[in-house]
């Protein structure tokens, strides 16, 4: 949406106060409006970016800005790490891929593009459930994106890619329901990273208005997320549990096998105790490292 305001703002009698735009598709903030022209060392967040007035009006709402701050905050570290001037960044291919792949990581969406992580074991397993719904097949945990973005008003066609993008057990069979990975040899694992399905369905927003307010779950976990859950690990003789989680209510949890150094193992299974909610287990994705 393109939120048009006027250029003189309130000295513009006779102009309507906001003047809505929908856009057909999701679009992307490019980097380098958040990277000074002058200062070679000065990156920027928010609503401060460099745009038009028109791009200005679909790039200064809250949740829009939150998200650029997530990205020029990943960008900055690792031009810090790297030792790159962020004027640099946008001419350093490398850079950005590697830019993009910690922020899918750290479960953000970017379109057209999904996880290339070769650090990510759970690329190479094979994945299996106790029950799976039509389109929700164990696999879909491992498709490299986290969000179903396809369809009307999503990205754009040549850019999407269609799919639910996650597990999601059948309701006939019940909870608990389980997901498994396994490997063909033994993998060195540190740490377990899962995604739930958290609504993005679904309004939630600040608005006293009644129409956004009715269509929200507000003050409380949304109900597709999944609450009671058991995170387990398979030496090749026993089943060991990882971590036990009652009451959640976050959309991404990671779990450490070991404070020192990777553990062996040929299989994880995540087993789904009960939602906030509904009647099925969904997952949207895991990633082992």
């Amino acid at each position: 949406m393109i939120d048009l305001h006027p250029i003189l703002g309130i000295d513009a009698v006779d102009l309507e106060p906001c003047v809505q735009h929908p856009v057909p598709f999701l679009y992307d903030i490019p980097l380098r409006a958040c990277v000074s022209r002058d200062v070679s060392n000065l990156m920027f967040a928010g609503r401060n970016i460099s745009a038009t007035h028109i791009a200005f009006a679909a790039t200064r709402v809250m949740a829009t800005c939150a998200v650029i701050g997530q990205g020029v905050g990943v960008a900055a570290a690792h031009a810090a790490l790297e030792h790159i001037l962020p004027a640099e960044l946008a001419t350093r291919r490398d850079a950005i891929l590697a830019i993009q792949q910690q922020l899918l990581r750290n479960d953000a969406y970017l379109i057209g593009h999904d996880n290339q992580d070769d650090r990510d074991l759970a690329r190479q397993a094979e994945v299996t459930a106790s029950s799976e719904s039509p389109g929700g097949e164990a696999v879909q945990v491992i498709s490299g994106q986290t969000r179903s973005v396809h369809g009307d008003k999503g990205a754009p066609p040549a850019r999407a890619c269609a799919g639910s993008h996650r597990w999601m057990s059948d309701p006939a069979q019940g909870l608990p329901a389980s997901i498994r990975l396994d490997w063909k040899e033994p993998v060195a694992v540190a740490e377990i990273q899962l995604i739930f399905d958290t609504g993005l369905h679904r309004h939630l927003t600040l608005s006293h208005h009644d129409g956004y307010s009715s269509r929200m779950v507000w003050g409380e976990p949304q109900p597709e997320t999944v609450r009671d859950y058991k995170v387990e690990r398979f030496d090749g003789d026993h089943w060991h549990t990882v971590a036990e989680v009652t009451g959640n209510y976050q959309r991404m949890r990671r779990h450490s096998l070991a404070e020192s150094s990777p553990q062996l193992l040929s299989a994880i299974r995540v087993q789904v105790e009960q939602t906030n909610g509904l009647d099925h287990a969904r997952i949207c994705e895991v990633r082992v490292t």
